[in-house]
């Protein structure tokens, strides 16, 4: 059981949680003002972050910002190489509310019920769902400065870089490494504050097994169901539109699913495994 479990209903409680709301807020002004995030952005981490904080406690959050500051540092690595991708991204390189509610949403929700319910399964389910969003930044970010195009997970034919559904053997390995990485800070402080039962190998293999088929199924879903669509010029692309207003074709997936949608889905599709299997 963690050492910071409290009662909703007493003072050490809003206490607590105030505690996450001021450094939350701290942090959320240095991201938008380093240009990280929009300023929606920045309220929206200061929600996931506070109910994490308040919720899981303080370990929990920490996880949280390791898995913030590397995704957030590995995404100005590369930057001249990854600039003509700007044009098949729908979205630029500050997260919007949306974004950082698709990468961090399912793991608030993991960490409010398991603050409540103190069952392990959801201590576990945060764990990966945090390993599954880092392990998918780490492969984006750095899998696009790959000299090779990637190949579509789903027929090995060759795509342009930074098309959804690609993958590489550099993205596959930062896949492997982001997962691998939260995974083993979850188990650091999973050593001091047992919320999981297990040995260190244990816990640490389950939330990288986890994370890494998270990141695998972010993948599947970009390469079937995200939108595509093929610009004037005829590239592949997930802008709907041109910046001039007009409309590309849609080739491939669904209108209303984007790359938010695709993060979002995948990665509350994998920890509700992780939460099912673990209860």
């Amino acid at each position: 059981m963690s050492h910071f479990a409290v009662d909703p209903a007493s003072a050490a409680w809003w206490l607590l949680l105030f505690a996450g709301v001021v450094l939350n807020s701290l942090a959320a002004v240095l991201v938008w003002w380093r240009g990280s995030v929009t300023g929606g952005g920045a309220a929206a981490g200061v929600v996931v972050g506070s109910v994490i904080f308040g919720f899981g406690g303080p370990l929990f959050w920490v996880v949280l910002m390791c898995f913030f500051i590397s995704s957030t540092a590995l995404s100005r690595a590369g930057g001249e190489r990854k600039a003509p991708l700007a044009r098949i991204h729908e979205k630029g390189n500050r997260r919007d509310a949306v974004q950082v509610l698709a990468n961090g949403g399912v793991g608030a929700v993991c960490a409010l019920v398991f603050g409540i319910t103190r069952q392990p399964a959801w201590a576990l389910g945060f764990a990966v769902s945090l390993a599954s969003s880092n392990a998918d930044t780490w492969a984006s970010e750095i899998g696009e400065l790959s000299r090779r195009d990637p190949v579509s997970v789903l027929g090995f034919r060759r795509v342009p870089r930074g098309v959804s559904g690609g993958v590489s053997p550099l993205g596959t390995g930062m896949a492997v490494a982001g997962a691998v990485f939260v995974a083993l800070v979850f188990a650091l402080q999973n050593l001091y504050a047992p919320t999981v039962a297990g040995t260190f190998p244990r816990v640490a293999g389950l939330v990288a097994a986890g994370g890494f088929l998270g990141a695998l199924l972010d993948s599947l879903l970009g390469a079937t169901v995200q939108a595509q669509y093929r610009s004037r010029s005829t590239e592949l692309t997930e802008q709907a539109a041109s910046e001039d207003g007009q409309p590309h074709q849609l080739v491939r997936g669904l209108a209303f699913v984007n790359n938010d949608v695709v993060n979002a889905l995948s990665c509350a599709l994998v920890t509700a495994a992780a939460v099912l299997i673990a209860r």
